[in-house]
C-alpha cells in the first residue's frame, strides 16, 4: 500500500513538474529575427529601397525558412507585449517582400479590389501558428491591439510611396526608439522615388501635404485633421514644430503611388552590409 502510495505520490510531482516546466517555457518564450536581421541588412538601402532580385537570387530558401519559423511561434506566449509587436511588424514586412516575390516582382503591388491578385488578401502562409492574411495582420491585430499609430510608419507593404523599410528587424529591447526613428523619417525626410518628400510643409500656403495613409486610417490619427497635424507635429522638425503651433495650417493628401519600392538603379552602392 505504501508503494502503491508513493508511486501516486511521484506520479503526481512529475506531472506538476512537466506542467510548471511547460508553462515557464511558454511564458519565457522569444522570437529569433537574425535571419530577416541579415536579409534586411543586406538587401535594403539606407533610404528603404529594396534590391529584390538579390533575395530572389540569393535569399529564398532564408525568407522561407523565418516565414515558416514564425508560422510555428504562438505570439501569446511571448514574454511582452513589444516582443509580440516587434513578431507582428516583422511578419507584416517579410510576409510582403515574400508575396511580391511570389507574384513575380511586378511593376506594382496587385491590390485588386474585385478581380485579380490582391495580396493583401490572401491566406497563404501561416503566422503565429494560422493562415494569414496581410490584412489579417495589420487591421485585426497590430492595429486593433495595439493602437499605436508609428506602426504605420513602419509597416511597408512594398510601395513607392510606402514609409521606407527599415534595413534591420525590429526588437523588443529597441522598439520604441525604432518606431520613434521611423516615424520621424518618414514625416521629416522620406523621399519618393522622384525625390519628392512623401510629407512635406509648404509655409508659403500654409498647407501640409501629407501620404494618403493618413487619410485612409484617419480614426487611429484622432479622425480628423487635427489629430494628424498633432502627429506631425510630435515627429516633426523643430522649425515645422514652431510654425505648426503659430500658423492655422490646412492638410492636403498626396496621390499614392504603387510601384514596386525595388532599389533605384542610381542606389547601386548604399546597401548597409
Amino acid at each position: 500500500m505504501l508503494d502503491s502510495l508513493s508511486t501516486k505520490i511521484c506520479s503526481v510531482f512529475f506531472l506538476l513538474l512537466v506542467s510548471t516546466t511547460t508553462s515557464l517555457v511558454h511564458a519565457q518564450q522569444s522570437v529569433d529575427h537574425s535571419i530577416w536581421n541579415r536579409i534586411l541588412k543586406i538587401t535594403v538601402t539606407h533610404d528603404g529601397w529594396v534590391d529584390y532580385q538579390r533575395i530572389r537570387d540569393e535569399f529564398t530558401g532564408e525568407l522561407k525558412e523565418y516565414i515558416t519559423y514564425l508560422g510555428n511561434v504562438s505570439p501569446e506566449n511571448l514574454d511582452t507585449a513589444k516582443e509580440q509587436k516587434a513578431f507582428w511588424i516583422n511578419a507584416y514586412n517579410a510576409l510582403t517582400v515574400q508575396k511580391l516575390l511570389d507574384a513575380g516582382l511586378p511593376a506594382k503591388v496587385p491590390k485588386a479590389a474585385f478581380f485579380g491578385k490582391n495580396i493583401f488578401k490572401e491566406r497563404t502562409y501561416r503566422v503565429g501558428r494560422k493562415l494569414r492574411s496581410l490584412d489579417d495582420i495589420e487591421h485585426g491585430i497590430l492595429r486593433k491591439r495595439f493602437k499605436d499609430n508609428r506602426i504605420h510608419a513602419e509597416l511597408v507593404c512594398g510601395a513607392s510611396s510606402c514609409p521606407r523599410l527599415r534595413a534591420e528587424a525590429y526588437t523588443a529591447g529597441e522598439l520604441d526608439s525604432q518606431l520613434d526613428e521611423e516615424a520621424r523619417r518618414w514625416v521629416q525626410t522620406g523621399l519618393t522615388r522622384q525625390g519628392q518628400r512623401k510629407n512635406y510643409l509648404d509655409r508659403e500656403n500654409d498647407t501640409y501635404y501629407v501620404s494618403k495613409i493618413f487619410n485612409w486610417f484617419a480614426e487611429d490619427f484622432g479622425g480628423d485633421d487635427k489629430g494628424v497635424l498633432q502627429f506631425l507635429t510630435r515627429h516633426g522638425s523643430d522649425e515645422d514644430r514652431v510654425f505648426l503651433k503659430n500658423n492655422r495650417v490646412q492638410v492636403r493628401y498626396l496621390k499614392y503611388d504603387w510601384s514596386l519600392n525595388s532599389r533605384p538603379e542610381k542606389a547601386k552602392g548604399t546597401i548597409l552590409n
